[in-house]
């Protein structure tokens, strides 16, 4: 099986100058640091989750610099949407854009070699005093997770493939307390889910990682992980 690699907020802006620095130094040439350990460590038939926050483009003809920068990269790439994504209006549209080796999951399910990989943009967890707003986009979220784990569960057709979910909001609260999400993560038996969102040093010390009632959760925002894909599965990889 192939490696898993996973990484996500990379927030490029090639057609649409939006330097990142300005929130902090470390987002100093980021686009081109990411680029070098990318190559240095992703092989062609490596898979790279990106689960949301890919770039600050607002639609279709500013986001064709930055997937031209993706679809260079080598791997196969599996993107789906995150809060800061304005260009992307749904998996249909968005499959038509896409460059050669990359696939769009939102609200359903994807078979990548021995992996099924399904996704959606997500919704943050609510505190108990949430507006009606955000509880209107926590339901309509629910509704795109449940899609996608259906359709996951069919391509996997009894076996035991494993599943991987893309969901661009931690779902644990600050505090470490699970949302809804992780008991519908649990009773779809998947292996993995990959968020990202964090972007201060102190909501990444605090963040739930590792093994949870048998599912492995990583945060791989981008800058949380020094602009170098995160190793999710498979063997250790030599530097090159």
């Amino acid at each position: 099986m192939s490696r898993l690699w996973a990484i996500s907020d990379l927030h490029l802006s090639f057609g649409r100058p939006d330097r990142r620095d300005r929130y902090a130094g470390r987002w100093h040439d980021h686009a081109a640091r990411i680029e070098r350990a990318w190559h240095d460590t992703v092989h062609p038939d490596d898979v790279v989750l990106l689960p949301g926050d890919l770039s600050s483009a607002r639609n279709h003809r500013e986001v064709q610099p930055d997937l031209e920068w993706l679809g260079g990269l080598p791997g196969i790439k599996v993107l789906a949407p995150g809060n800061h994504d304005r260009w992307w209006n749904g998996p249909a549209p968005v499959r038509r854009i896409l460059r050669r080796g990359m696939i769009a999951v939102d609200g359903d399910a994807a078979e990548v070699g021995d992996r099924i990989v399904c996704g959606a943009r997500g919704a943050p967890v609510l505190t108990e005093d949430a507006e009606t707003p955000a509880r209107l986009a926590e339901n309509r979220e629910s509704a795109v997770l449940e899609s996608a784990l259906a359709h996951a569960d069919r391509l996997r057709n009894g076996t035991d493939r494993p599943i991987y979910v893309l969901w661009h909001f931690p779902p644990f609260d600050p505090h470490g307390r699970a949302s809804s999400y992780v008991d519908r993560f649990e009773r779809a038996g998947i292996r993995a889910c990959v968020y990202g969102h964090l972007h201060i040093q102190s909501q990444w010390s605090t963040a739930v990682q590792g093994t949870i009632r048998g599912i492995r959760y990583h945060c791989v925002a981008a800058d949380a992980l020094g602009f170098r894909p995160l190793r999710i599965e498979g063997p250790t990889c030599q530097v090159r």
